[in-house]
């Protein structure tokens, strides 16, 4: 059985193993054991005090674990940008017209900004390779029952960055065609030193004028919006949870920035809590869905049969022992995606 719950120290290694397998890019889940350490910490800060207002500093790390192995992660951030901006590329077209010549031509365009800085992001995600899609439906979902629970935690809207186009060698060309020219640095290399640094060298650096992308390079043009096919199972989980490619990229790889109202997403809308009972044999009508209790430091999630009748969820032992609840106990559930 899959158990999702909030990090602890003891499972660094385990975070450590996850990062180093994520490969390139996945700059929420670095390769640093000291930030990894920081932000298991910053974690456990957050789950451990009562909300006080508005979104702040608050980051939660979630881990998935089988038969007590950590084989998952996945993590919220309360607000994106708090200390600092939070930069992306807007997507725009301009107008360019003559009315002389008779021309008017509509041109592709990028400007960088920080419109997202404030939202509540997904971010950090990785399941181990082989693990089947039910694994990596709960690992994303349950970050979400988690908001669903605590929603005067997050603000309104949400985004999640999809990681962009790269090879093997870490070449991004995306990067190469824009980035590289003002950094004069490659794609590793930059993205140790967006994890390790404050994020106000993009704005020291990077050009404050339009990217016309009819001058960028085939490949770099190519690469805007698109996302590395180890993202593409994560994009399908949003999507189908109701996630949007907007007009906003990656400042780094070009990957698509997706956004979506928190309170429009399935898991929130369709989501429902309910007492619980528990049944060694269960009702016929139980079916495998996603169930979570309605803790803050002590939150856990799994993937159960659960049967809803007269406003009350029965769950067998085994799920009730997964998350911790005894009969009477608050829990929230949801369908599957599929």
């Amino acid at each position: 059985m899959f158990i999702v719950r909030p990090v602890r120290t003891s499972d660094l290694p385990a975070i450590e193993r996850l990062a180093l397998a994520s490969g390139i890019g996945v700059t929420s889940l670095p390769h640093n054991r000291e930030k990894l350490y920081e932000r298991i910490q910053q974690s456990q800060t957050a789950f451990e005090h009562e909300a006080t207002g508005d979104a702040g500093r608050e980051y939660y790390m979630f881990v998935m674990e089988r038969e007590g192995e950590v084989v998952g992660t996945a993590s919220i951030c309360a607000s994106a940008g708090f200390d600092e901006p939070f930069y992306s590329y807007r997507s725009e077209i301009f107008v360019h017209a003559s009315r002389a010549l008779k021309v008017n031509n509509r041109i592709h365009v990028l400007n960088i900004c920080h419109d997202l800085t404030g939202m509540a992001q997904l971010c950090g995600f990785y399941v181990d390779g082989g693990l089947d899609a039910l694994a990596s439906e709960l690992m994303s979902r349950a970050r979400l029952l988690f908001i669903a629970s605590k929603r005067g935690r997050f603000g309104r809207r949400i985004i999640a960055e999809m990681q962009g186009v790269h090879d093997d060698a870490g070449q991004s060309p995306f990067w190469n065609a824009i980035g590289r020219r003002f950094f004069n640095m490659d794609f590793l290399q930059v993205e140790q030193a967006f994890v390790g640094h404050s994020k106000t060298f993009i704005a020291e650096l990077m050009p404050s004028y339009p990217i016309y992308v009819p001058l960028l390079p085939d490949d770099a043009k190519q690469a805007i919006s698109q996302i590395h096919p180890n993202f593409e199972r994560v994009c399908q989980l949003l999507s189908q949870e109701g996630f949007e490619a907007d007009n906003y990229l990656d400042i780094f790889d070009g990957g698509a920035v997706l956004t979506a109202e928190i309170d429009r997403l399935k898991t929130l809308e369709q989501s429902a809590g309910y007492p619980v009972e528990i049944l060694a044999s269960l009702p016929p009508q139980a079916t495998l869905q996603l169930v979570s209790n309605q803790r803050l430091s002590s939150f856990a999630a799994t993937a159960a049969r659960v049967a809803v009748v007269d406003g009350v969820a029965f769950i067998n032992p085994d799920a009730a022992k997964a998350l911790g609840v005894a009969s009477g106990d608050p829990v929230r559930v949801v369908g599957l995606q599929g």
